[in-house]
C-alpha cells in the first residue's frame, strides 16, 4: 500500500464519521438526495481519479441512489446536485 492511500484511509477513519453526523437527521444517517435511510458514505470524487476523504468529498447515500449515481442515466446531474447539497451542509457542519 502506497503512503498516499495510507493517508487517505487515516483521514477516512476521521472524516467518516463526521459525514455521517452531517447527513443524519434526529441521529440516523439518511440519504442526501432522497432522504432515505443511509446505507452508504459515498466519495464524490471516486479515490481511483483523485478524490480524497475529505469531509467535502464524502456524502451519506441510500443503495438506490449511490447506484444511480454510479451507473444511472442521469448520473452527471445527480453529481452536480450532490455537490451542492455537501458544500452548503459542510459549511453548516463546520460553522457549529
Amino acid at each position: 500500500m502506497n503512503k498516499k492511500k495510507k493517508l487517505d484511509d487515516k483521514l477516512y477513519k476521521k472524516t467518516r464519521p463526521q459525514a455521517v453526523e452531517r447527513d443524519s437527521i434526529d441521529g440516523y444517517p439518511c440519504c442526501v438526495i432522497c432522504g432515505a435511510p443511509a446505507t452508504e458514505v459515498h466519495h464524490i470524487l471516486p479515490r481511483g481519479r483523485g478524490g480524497t476523504s475529505e469531509l467535502h468529498n464524502l456524502a451519506c447515500l441510500c443503495r438506490y441512489c449511490h447506484e444511480n449515481l454510479a451507473h444511472g442515466v442521469f448520473a452527471k446531474e445527480t453529481k452536480r446536485k450532490l455537490e451542492a447539497i455537501i458544500k452548503e451542509r459542510t459549511e453548516q457542519y463546520e460553522g457549529n
